[in-house]
Formats: C-alpha cells, structure tokens, sequence
C-alpha cells in the first residue's frame, strides 16, 4: 500500500516531467515498489532522457536528479537517477543482479518511445542458465572466507573477523536467493528479501543475526552448517580454492564483473 501523500507526491513529479521534452519516459522504482516501504520512504524514479539531454548529463558529471517533497510530507524527497534508452536495451542482455532487481517491478509512469516495458519484462527473467555456475560459485566464497574466519580468530584479527563474517553472511544468503531463483537485491535488501525466500533452513534469519552480534566461532560453525545441510548443492568434485583464486585473485586479468553482484 502506498501512503496518501506519497501518492500525491508521485502524481506532481509525473505531471512535472510529463511537459519537459528532453523526458522520453519516468519510472517509479525503489522501495515503494518492492513493497519495503514506510510512510517516511522516499521516491524513487528513473527519468530516461533523449540521447542529446543525456549525453549532456553525462559530460556535466549531473546524473542525479534531487528535489524536495517537504510540501507533502516531512522529510520527503525525489531521488532520481537519469539514463537514456540504450541502458534499457543493454539492461536487457546482461544486467547483473541488482540491476535486474532494481528494474524487475518498476512502475512505467509513462514512456513515449513504448519500448521500455518490453525491455523490463525481458529484464525480469531470471537466468536459469547460470544457477549451476554461480552455485559452484557461491559455494566457494563461502568456504574460502569461512577459511579467512578461521585463521582470523587464531591471530585474534578482528577486522579480517567482522570482514569474514559479511562475506559469509553475504554468500550464505546469495546461495539461498539462487535456490530460489530470486534476484540479488544489493546489500540494503539482502535480508528482508533472504526473509522472504520459501526454500531456506529453519532458524537461518536468527543465526545471522546472533553471528553479527558476536562474531564468535560457533555462529559460524552454525550458519555454513545450515547452508551446507540444506541441500545438495552439487554432485561433481569440488574444490573452493579454484574457484576463490579465478574470482578473487585473477578476476582483474578478465576484466569480469565482480563475484559479489553478478
């Protein structure tokens, strides 16, 4: 449910970019449309610009679109982020995961090149093709950073400890997330969409949140226990290391996109 005034606020911002020819099309994304909204949530837009407004953009380092709504409720605000059609068709064929979450449930406000729906349903089709490999994937990151824990709690290093711990949490919920064939939603909604997920091991959303309290050995025994229990994840031989050194150490030789947000 959207609140009144978040409403109102949504209906002047469409009518605003309605009349300005260098808008091709406005879209509400963010929060509101993931349904993790409160009455104090901001909005979220895409204003998609003609090619020219948008090149401009570019050079002037200006694609951020901000503006008050303090005339609509206390705090409020529009928080935009300018692109053009071609990030829709690009979007369309390799986006990584946040992005496709980020666009999977946009509300298109209006679009005059009618193109941009077709582009988000598109978008919006989750790539069972790469389940087995972001799997093997994921699955070493969890152990080779429950490694890094390991020996970080011998040396008492606390910074490669709570380092160790994100990254496993990271990874655990990653994993889960792909049982699902749910999309990565970015660290902010990590948790609230890992909540979500049907298919997870009892007690996993508690296990995190004792193990970022206290970091200790056992949380993580009990967390990469759940997730190891909770199926099997795959039948061929495995080993982490491979897989850690090709994402983490010669990933910037392939100029690849970076394991955490594919």
């Amino acid at each position: 449910m959207i609140y009144p005034h978040q409403q109102k606020a949504r209906e002047y911002i469409a009518e605003k970019f309605r009349q300005e020819e260098q808008v091709v099309a406005l879209l509400f994304v963010g929060s509101i449309q993931h349904k993790f909204h409160d009455e104090n949530s901001d909005i979220d837009m895409i204003i998609v610009l003609t090619n020219e407004a948008y090149a401009k953009r570019i050079a002037e380092n200006h694609v951020h679109y901000y503006e008050s709504a303090e005339q609509f409720y206390k705090g409020g605000y529009f928080d935009g982020h300018c692109f053009n059609l071609e990030y829709f068709q690009i979007a369309s064929e390799r986006a990584n995961e946040p992005t496709r979450f980020y666009l999977h449930d946009a509300e298109v406000v209006f679009d005059h090149s009618n193109t941009i729906r077709r582009y988000i349903d598109m978008i919006s089709i989750y790539d069972t093709e790469r389940i087995r490999e972001k799997t093997m994937r994921f699955l070493s990151q969890l152990e080779g950073w429950k490694w890094y824990f390991d020996e970080a709690h011998k040396k008492n290093n606390r910074y490669l400890m709570d380092l160790a711990t994100s990254k496993m949490i990271l990874f655990s919920a990653r994993l889960i997330l792909v049982d699902n064939k749910m999309f990565f939603p970015y660290h902010k909604w990590l948790l609230k969409c890992l909540e979500k997920a049907p298919r997870k091991p009892d007690g996993i959303l508690r296990s995190i949140d004792k193990l970022l309290v206290d970091r200790t050995q056992e949380g993580v025994e009990e967390l990469v226990g759940m997730i190891r229990s909770h199926k099997v994840w795959t039948n061929e031989p495995f080993n982490w290391c491979n897989h850690f050194i090709n994402d983490i150490e010669t990933l910037w030789m392939r100029q690849e996109e970076f394991i955490e947000n594919i």
